[in-house]
């Protein structure tokens, strides 16, 4: 409780700083500033997804070898620190082959084409019916990324703002939330990613080594007081869709 007290007071603390700057300036207009004026997102890539199911006749088998060949294509044009990750479904602890999502992670604006360029260079049709996903993003780490290993699991949220919220006034909750999970050294890598078409729509990204390391951080976390309350806090601030649960595959 105590936490939580300290935390509305910091929230209070700051809009009153942002109050008192937006006077100084002496504009009735700045009156109504934000704090989302202030509280800029610190991006550190892009991302675009594809959505993609086996075409008849083909097989996960069918997918593996091709990589290798995507992999030699993919670097000859270019896009050195591209990232490309497959994305099976888990349904009740079994992972799903006949679906999956692309996830291309990239800083160039010409990488999407150049993943394109690569699947219809190669024929990917041939093993896989896909199309490009709604969601194109900016994206950061909200934690230092300390999961390197390959298959991970992504737990995966479709989210929105509340009315009146947006990533500022969330940062100073995610704040109290890094700092919770540094004390109880939880095994979580956490990405943050705004769809790039909508100011109210967001991505909230849980990576873990494993399943049997997310239901370990699952029964830790809410075990702990602050948990709840951060939980609140959240809550306050927007609505989240059921979390979809992958294994993801690293591939570039």
């Amino acid at each position: 409780m105590f936490k939580y007290i300290e935390f509305k007071l910091k929230l209070f603390i700051a809009l009153i700083c942002i109050i008192s700057l937006a006077s100084c300036q002496g504009d009735s207009k700045n009156s109504n500033l934000e704090l989302n004026n202030f509280i800029k997102p610190e991006y550190s890539f892009k991302e675009s997804s594809l959505s993609c199911m086996l075409v008849a006749g083909s097989t996960l088998n069918s997918v593996e070898r091709f990589i290798p060949k995507f992999i030699d294509s993919y670097s000859m044009m270019g896009g050195e620190t591209d990232e490309l990750y497959f994305l099976f479904p888990v349904i009740e602890a079994q992972t799903e082959t006949q679906s999956f999502e692309l996830v291309l992670r990239y800083q160039e604006a010409i990488s999407p084409e150049r993943l394109n360029n690569a699947f219809d260079e190669l024929s990917f049709d041939n093993n896989a019916a896909c199309c490009s996903s709604s969601f194109s993003s900016s994206s950061l780490w909200v934690t230092q990324q300390t999961i390197y290993t390959s298959p991970v699991i992504s737990e995966i949220l479709e989210c929105e703002y509340l009315d009146g919220f947006n990533y500022a006034t969330m940062k100073l909750v995610l704040e109290q939330f890094i700092n919770a999970l540094n004390k109880n050294n939880s095994p979580v890598d956490i990405l943050f990613s705004q769809e790039e078409s909508s100011s109210i729509k967001f991505q909230w990204t849980n990576i873990f080594p494993s399943l049997e390391s997310r239901e370990e951080f699952v029964e830790s976390w809410q075990a702990l007081e602050i948990s709840k309350e951060i939980q609140e806090l959240l809550l306050e601030q927007s609505i989240c869709q059921s979390s979809q649960i992958y294994r993801s595959y690293k591939v570039l």
